[in-house]
């Protein structure tokens, strides 16, 4: 089969990213342009449509009078993924050798910045739920306690990574943390690639949007929390702690040159479509009818877990002594497909379609599942092996450099990284270049490959 047949191929359930879901939830302007000829909207950079730094045309205009609707200073649209946006961001508050603070569930992205650049991470752990695998949201009693094991004179921090909602769609409150932030005069950049949707929907009971928050720079992804097409994103820019120049010239260092214009009208149509007051209410029921369908599932005692983005459904798989890698097999194999399969859980993204059907769908499927797998009693995540706080041993930039040679896993105890482990998704590094990887980290990840084929029999390059 080839990518092109694929690509039409129907599945009973696409419970995937896009969150548009296969084009059901596209906003109306866009389905209409795709409606032209093939390829008839697949235009250059013409001076009237111009791009996202441009001074004037279509683009520009379109981005200032986002930004004056939601009172930031500027805001960017991204053809690259939120990740080269998250990129943008950390060029522009960090120089080389200087160092930016970041939680352990930071984006692959993010490390692969800091190797380029290289750009010194402090890491810092958060609370873990044996029950689920999963880290916990961040407290401000939890950032407290990481800044007292930090010498701020010394470490030449300049900037504070936050991840928030997490894939999963755990979030906190975000305010305390920035003005914690802020009290030291460090920007805060805020991964909310899967919380676009907050910012239209603060009447809901839903998190409070970053950029309400107050953050200085907030990257979102338009293709995973609202109805872009992918690698669709958008980068807002607030405050005087990031200086706008030094912004301007890291996009620039990292867009291309050829920004598909189709992509450029997904990026605005995606943002204006919630902005009508007439499609934000349907999308607004959506949203309604998502907390509906989790108390559905409770009620037919599926295990589900508890997160603050109703569009994610986590089912606990491990409570039925399945885990998520093998639940995920049988759900594809009958044409119910998710997002994210994991140890302990599976997760499923709703997106803005009409999900009404799901719980009898899933109900139904899920009864077979129990009937036809094997449990397992053994299912059990080890608590992560970091620190508190914690740096790798050798600087990430350097480790990235250097000569390496590759190894069995098995083979790695006590050698110090010159890769990236990282299993897609959820995109999240087990291992980055220049830590060790001493006996806590080795068995934590051996945990790790017992259900994960990415991880079976792998090998992994070391200094």
């Amino acid at each position: 089969m080839s990518i092109s047949s694929f690509l039409t191929k129907k599945f009973l359930k696409s419970l995937f990213f896009p969150a548009h879901n296969r084009g059901a939830a596209l906003p109306k302007k866009l389905v209409k342009l795709l409606k032209n000829p093939p390829g008839y909207w697949d235009l250059p950079e013409l001076p009237e449509i111009g791009s996202p730094l441009s001074q004037s045309g279509l683009i520009a205009k379109s981005q200032i009078e986002l930004s004056e609707k939601f009172r930031a200073k500027r805001c960017f649209f991204g053809v690259n993924g939120a990740s080269g946006l998250i990129q943008s961001g950390i060029i522009a508050m960090a120089n080389p050798g200087e160092t930016i603070l970041m939680p352990r569930n930071v984006h692959v992205s993010v490390i692969k910045t800091c190797a380029m650049q290289n750009i010194l991470p402090i890491f810092f752990d958060l609370e873990f739920s044996a029950e689920t695998g999963h880290y916990k949201p961040l407290t401000t009693i939890w950032l407290e306690n990481v800044f007292k094991k930090l010498n701020f004179n010394e470490s030449k921090i300049v900037g504070v990574i936050l991840v928030s909602p997490s894939y999963h769609g755990y979030a906190g409150d975000l305010k305390p943390l920035i003005n914690l932030c802020h009290q030291k005069n460090l920007p805060v950049l805020v991964d909310e690639a899967h919380g676009s949707y907050f910012l239209f929907c603060e009447n809901l009971n839903l998190p409070k949007s970053a950029l309400s928050s107050n953050a200085d720079l907030v990257v979102q992804s338009l293709h995973k929390s609202l109805n872009g097409l992918t690698q669709t994103a958008i980068l807002w820019y607030q405050g005087d702690l990031v200086n706008e120049h030094n912004l301007i010239k890291s996009i620039n260092l990292l867009q291309t040159t050829s920004p598909s214009s189709l992509l450029l009208s997904s990026c605005e149509e995606s943002i204006k479509d919630w902005i009508n007051k007439k499609s934000l209410s349907i999308y607004q029921k959506r949203i309604l009818e998502a907390k509906s369908i989790q108390k559905k599932l409770i009620q037919k005692n599926i295990p589900l877990v508890e997160t603050q983005d109703p569009l994610k459904i986590v089912v606990n798989t491990s409570k039925a002594g399945i885990d998520g890698f093998t639940a995920d097999k049988f759900f594809y194999r009958n044409g119910l497909i998710a997002e994210l399969p994991e140890m302990m859980t599976l997760t499923f993204c709703l997106g803005f379609a009409n999900q009404k059907d799901f719980p009898n769908l899933f109900q139904k499927l899920w009864d077979q599942l129990l009937l036809d797998s094997k449990k397992s009693k053994s299912l059990e995540v080890i608590q992560s092996p970091f620190k508190l706080v914690q740096s790798p041993e050798i600087d990430i930039g350097i480790a990235w450099r250097s000569k390496t040679r590759s190894i069995p896993f098995s083979q790695s105890l006590n050698k110090i990284s010159g890769d990236i482990i990282c299993p897609y998704p959820p995109g999240i590094p087990l291992l980055v270049p220049g830590e060790k990887i001493d006996i806590d980290r080795f068995n934590w990840i051996n945990n790790q490959s017992l259900y994960n084929k990415d991880l079976v029999n792998f090998s992994v390059r070391v200094l």
